[in-house]
């Protein structure tokens, strides 16, 4: 074979397998995509089901989402970043599952591990306290904390989830300690407020509001800057005189290398179904803001977030927790 014959075959072996890359990258998603969430059924899993239900139209592919929950997230976080980079696999959950959890113990997988996709929403921590509790107000719970050290509980989703982090940065902040009791989800961190084996529950206002209004819950402070509107008659923090700002941001992660093409793809068809009336409508019920954000951007927020967190960890002394 003369050398030009040789260059030529090359150049159309080359050009085939470039072709059909390209053909399998424009082929996403060929087959049903799964959203893995973190968690017990509540309100971020149905928050996911409600994205997978609007973002499947776009895709043309069925999205379902699963629940593997435990371990604050962990098992369902690993199970994803195992999980081949392909785009067929994704991870619905709160950052802490990637920014905090590697830094509190051994999970399985480190934080380069997992990618993020895109946001959807955020929410602000909703602090509030069974209705048989001796403090009726913030003010009235930081002085009854530090009368009794130790002695008020709060309940929250897991070891080294966001809101666990809040509870203990809100302690910290207030010059309060608090006894931290987590459990496999908010719900039944919220039972256990309501059943009196946890004095305190901090999470999304979507999963603890109703008791609130029930009179089951009473409401103490919210963690956001500013007052969320449908939380207009609650505190947040700052102007009960708690130095601190916090809120919460869910969104979509990915095993470390799926490939740009379909990182774009996915973009696209959750930013039209996070920017859609009906997923707006839905999460404005459940006391959530939607906020996307596509990959490079929420990348940009969960890479600060981490560097924050690699700092305020072993100040917390959360390993031991």
């Amino acid at each position: 074979m003369n050398h030009r014959r040789r260059f030529f075959v090359i150049g159309a072996a080359l050009a085939v397998a470039l072709g059909a890359s390209h053909a399998l990258a424009q082929a996403f998603p060929s087959k049903p995509i799964t959203i893995v969430v973190p968690y017990t059924a509540g309100a971020t899993d149905r928050e996911a089901r409600k994205l997978a239900e609007i973002a499947s139209k776009h895709l043309g592919q069925p999205i379902v989402v699963e629940n593997r929950d435990g371990a604050g997230g962990t098992i369902g976080a690993r199970y994803v970043a195992q999980s081949k980079p392909d785009g067929y696999t994704l991870l619905y959950a709160a950052p802490a599952v990637i920014t905090v959890a590697p830094l509190l113990g051994n999970p399985q997988y480190a934080y380069d591990d997992l990618m993020a996709i895109a946001r959807a929403s955020i929410t602000p921590h909703l602090l509030a306290a069974g209705a048989d509790t001796p403090f009726r107000t913030l003010p009235e719970l930081i002085a009854y904390a530090k009368a009794n050290p130790g002695k008020v509980v709060f309940g929250s989703p897991g070891n080294g989830t966001a809101v666990h982090l809040a509870g203990e940065a809100f302690a910290d902040a207030a010059g309060i300690k608090l006894t931290h009791v987590p459990y496999r989800g908010l719900a039944p961190a919220v039972t256990a407020a309501l059943g009196g084996f946890a004095h305190l529950v901090i999470g999304a206002p979507g999963a603890i509001n109703a008791q609130i209004e029930a009179g089951k819950l009473r409401a103490l402070a919210q963690f956001g800057p500013t007052r969320a509107q449908a939380l207009a008659n609650v505190p947040t923090l700052t102007e009960s005189g708690v130095p601190l700002a916090l809120r919460a941001d869910f969104g979509f992660f990915a095993a470390k290398g799926t490939p740009p093409a379909i990182v774009a793809t996915i973009n696209e068809a959750l930013g039209k179904a996070v920017e859609s009336d009906e997923f707006k409508a839905f999460v404005t019920q459940a006391l959530v803001a939607p906020a996307f954000l596509p990959a490079a951007e929420y990348q940009k927020v969960v890479d600060a977030e981490r560097a924050i967190y690699a700092k305020v960890v072993p100040k917390l002394a959360l390993e031991n927790k």
